[in-house]
């Protein structure tokens, strides 16, 4: 085999072992309905009823989790679909400077539960950028390019 023969087969079994490897996620989405997705969900939503000032469902945009963590981010509304009213939340001072109610949370599995770690509400850029110094979160899970 000449060399550049050679050379072109080891780059197709680079560029197939690379695309094998983009496409082996870390991470997985929790089935909907499932008691696992409830679980992850049920961790942020006291955080987030208390800023509403209400209860919530949540509108799941992004879930995605690993053994001990997991990332999601959702769109929170009243029960049976309602519109929240910014004006109406305890966030009614910042409204004017969020981007919306849209909340980006990051849970742990820790004592047999998810816990909340950290979540923001209506950030105008990646808030969450910095999760994986400050929580040691694969970044991966955060859609965060390493």
């Amino acid at each position: 085999m000449c060399p550049f023969t050679r050379l072109l087969a080891i780059a197709a079994l680079a560029s197939l072992w690379l695309a094998g490897a983009c496409l082996a996620q870390p991470f997985r989405e929790p089935v909907k309905g499932s008691a696992e997705r409830a679980a992850i969900l049920d961790a942020i939503r006291p955080a987030v009823e208390a800023e509403m000032r209400d209860p919530v469902e949540f509108v799941v945009t992004t879930m995605r989790a690993a053994p001990n963590w997991a990332f999601m981010q959702v769109e929170p509304q009243r029960p049976g679909g309602g519109t929240i009213d910014p004006g109406q939340t305890g966030l009614r001072d910042e409204a004017d400077m969020m981007d919306g109610l849209t909340v980006f949370a990051l849970v742990s599995f820790q004592s047999g539960r998810w816990n909340l770690v950290d979540h923001v509400v209506g950030p105008t850029d990646v808030a969450y950028a910095g999760w994986p110094l400050r929580y040691g979160v694969p970044p991966a899970l955060l859609g965060l390019e390493q």
